[in-house]
């Protein structure tokens, strides 16, 4: 795709010539950009310095690495490597998005994200109303997507400003009169600055509208959805060259038959062979770093900015980690990091400026067990994708073709639709989608598909004639009910990837009980916690010993129920260990669980706060972060659950020894009398006979860190056990 004239002018002003590639031509001479409105130059407290936390989603602190991520690699050589960080469980993007921003766990801020549902409250049955970033009606009678600025602004006025419950690092920093800036991904930069007291551009809009304006009289493209922000006499109208910056590709597909035993209904798979589209991101997130370090940064000289891209992630979902697309995702983000730290260097900021680069989790591979699942080979496709290129992206569907068994091969497994498994077996539940097709259901070593894919000639079942679906149950749509209709004892899930939420308003313990015996049965489910309001359940930890439950959302947007799919972090698919089972969807990459793998993430800092050449053993956590930044800053953040990590601190604020100390949690008492249920058979009528005991239980396994008399919990894993 061509350039328009006006990315075009960005990059021929940007300081960061690497940064720009390609170009179209136009035959319209830009008029010379106005100055930009004078921003003031801020006064922050004695000795607080500028500090950048660039967030990678996803990246696995094995990917770092001289190949892939050179510039990552030097910033931590020469700074200082965290290796024991952890993500915030569940290890969601906004679940941590909110933790970065609070630093602070959902006990605290009340923030659930990825995917929540808010339950109608009081005799009107209210629920939040409101529009997507694209300008399309939200549905929330169904469980809601959180990763959209639109969606977060209509959750922060359904509570009253106050979606979180404790006051951000950005508020913090923007109440001492500092300019703050947040940068990239939907939903994950806007949660930075819910108040909307900085600037902000993310995949969809522009913030404030005067920015907008300031952007276009340079010249400088907008993302298309901005019209869907303003209206009335601050709408935007984009000019007709502006295009479409923040477009990206989807993943690219090829077509399978192997789920219908029939061998004639075809369904798409992820071309993990691919090797042509790379980051369809990577111009997306291009244009937004250069709308940054060529305007934002030099211009309104923000303290305190938050560069959050959805790369590696968004590749490693699509085509696994370890994937040739996966690789080149971690070679776009490296580049962006190059950019940013060559724009600092030209404009004299590289010696003063921290810069604090982390993942927001880890990444494993989406699949089951790979002795009743194994892996199969992707036969390559011989012809590029059959769709338009978008931002230099490729896309459509390929001619690759699903292979025989191969140990090197990917997975075929590993997707599980609670819903419908709980509704087969008689609950009524729901999680507020409809019919829905997905190569990762499973196929055996014997070519047998776990979910056979069926045609609704009739639409009876989809509401659609001729539509392709799978499910085990006799309906393949489960939308809730509408507010104030959901059956006595149902259950809403809000299925978010590697972890699922339960919501059961009526809060009745016959249907609590039921629900936790049927996940410790089925063998795709890992570790179960209850809310402590249903007392002790045998086998179960309760959320509030994994920092989960808030007083404030219980009943309103707080799950009563929170499972981790069940993993495995030895098994290796395409070079990377650590696999785990997933809610539906046909990703072949996923987080969420409380697997090591998606627990352990990364955390690297490097600037004139920060020692040089140091390695941090003891551990640390994403909670951490906000409060750091704020000591960097000369500020506080006296409700954070996380702490400074002085051991990384040329001026620590203590220098007080941390101690550390290991340790596991479990039930007081196992489940037993269980029939455990192989995840060959969704029906639950096959039972795994290796396991005879029927026993089931938890273990939580954490590290206690005290410093200067308080201590402070890092969990490293969950892990369910049957016998």
């Amino acid at each position: 795709m061509k350039m328009q004239s006006a990315w075009a002018a960005l990059c021929a002003t940007s300081l960061v010539l690497s940064g720009c590639g390609g170009g179209g031509e136009s035959d319209a001479t830009p008029a010379p950009a106005p100055a930009p409105a004078p921003t003031p130059t801020p006064t922050p407290a004695a000795g607080a310095v500028r500090t950048i936390v660039m967030v990678w989603d996803g990246l696995r602190p094995d990917d770092v690495n001289a190949t892939d991520t050179p510039n990552l690699l030097a910033l931590q050589q020469g700074g200082v490597n965290f290796q024991d960080n952890h993500s915030t469980y569940p290890t969601f993007t906004m679940m941590n998005g909110s933790s970065f921003a609070t630093g602070s766990f959902p006990k605290t801020s009340g923030f659930y994200g990825n995917t929540v549902w808010t339950p109608p409250q009081g005799t009107g049955n209210t629920i939040p109303a409101g529009k997507t970033a694209t300008g399309a009606t939200q549905s929330y009678s169904d469980p809601v997507f959180t990763e959209d600025y639109q969606v977060l602004s209509t959750l922060n006025d359904y509570y009253g400003g106050q979606l979180l419950l404790v006051k951000s690092l950005f508020a913090t920093a923007q109440a001492a009169g500092l300019t703050t800036a947040a940068i990239g991904k939907s939903g994950a930069a806007f949660i930075q600055d819910l108040g909307k007291g900085g600037l902000f551009l993310d995949e969809n809009t522009v913030m404030p509208r005067s920015l907008a304006t300031e952007l276009q009289a340079a010249n400088i493209p907008l993302p298309a959805n901005v019209v869907n922000t303003y209206a009335g006499g601050e709408a935007v109208t984009l000019a007709g060259t502006n295009g479409n910056p923040t477009g990206r590709a989807g993943y690219v597909t090829f077509d399978t038959t192997a789920y219908d035993p029939g061998g004639t209904i075809a369904i798409a798979a992820r071309d993990s062979s691919d090797e042509t589209q790379g980051a369809p991101e990577d111009a997306a997130n291009k244009y937004m770093l250069n709308v940054f370090t060529s305007y934002i940064l030099p211009q309104k000289k923000p303290m305190l900015s938050v560069i959050w891209f959805r790369t590696p992630d968004n590749v490693e979902h699509g085509y696994g980690p370890g994937s040739a697309n996966g690789n080149a995702g971690l070679r776009s983000q490296d580049a962006r990091l190059g950019e940013l730290m060559a724009a600092l260097k030209a404009q004299g900021l590289d010696t003063t400026t921290n810069i604090v680069v982390v993942s927001d989790h880890a990444h494993s591979s989406v699949s089951g067990p790979l002795n009743l699942y194994p892996l199969r080979t992707i036969n390559p496709s011989a012809s590029a994708p059959n769709g338009p290129t978008v931002n230099g992206a490729t896309s459509g569907t390929s001619a690759a073709s699903l292979g025989g068994i191969n140990p090197s091969g990917y997975s075929f497994s590993g997707d599980v639709r609670s819903a419908d498994l709980l509704t087969y077996r008689g609950f009524r539940a729901y999680d507020g989608a409809g019919c829905s097709t997905s190569a990762m259901y499973g196929i055996s070593a014997t070519g047998t598909p776990t979910v056979p894919v069926r045609l609704d000639t009739s639409g009876s079942v989809c509401g659609a004639a001729n539509t392709r679906y799978q499910a085990i149950s006799a309906t393949g749509t489960f939308r809730v009910p509408a507010p104030g209709s959901l059956p006595t004892n149902g259950i809403v899930v809000a299925a978010n990837g590697g972890s699922d939420y339960f919501y059961i308003p009526s809060h009745d313990l016959t249907t609590i009980r039921n629900l936790v015996t049927f996940l410790q049965q089925r063998e795709e489910y890992g570790a179960v916690f209850v809310d402590s309001r249903y007392g002790a359940i045998p086998g179960t930890l309760q959320m509030n010993q994994v920092n989960l439950e808030n007083a404030n959302r219980s009943g309103n947007g707080q799950p009563d129920v929170v499972v981790s799919f069940n993993w495995d972090d030895q098994a290796v698919v395409h070079g990377k260990t650590g696999i785990e089972f997933s809610s539906v969807g046909g990703q072949r990459g996923m987080h969420g669980s409380f697997s090591p793998v998606d627990v352990r993430n990364t955390l690297i800092a490097s600037g004139p706060s920060f020692r040089k050449g140091a390695t941090v053993t003891t551990p640390t956590g994403n909670v951490d972060v906000a409060p750091t930044v704020a000591y960097l800053l000369r500020l506080a953040m006296p409700q954070a659950d996380g702490r400074i990590i002085n051991e990384a601190l040329l001026s620590p604020a203590s220098g007080a020894t941390p101690t550390v100390a290991a340790s596991s949690i479990s039930p007081s008492a196992p489940a037993t009398g269980l029939l455990f249920e192989t995840p060959l058979d969704p029906t639950g009528r096959t039972r795994d006979t290796s396991l005879p005991l029927g026993t089931y239980t938890i273990t939580l396994q954490v590290k206690d860190l005290t410093i200067d008399g308080k201590t402070y919990r890092y969990f490293d894993y969950a892990k369910a056990t049957r016998q």
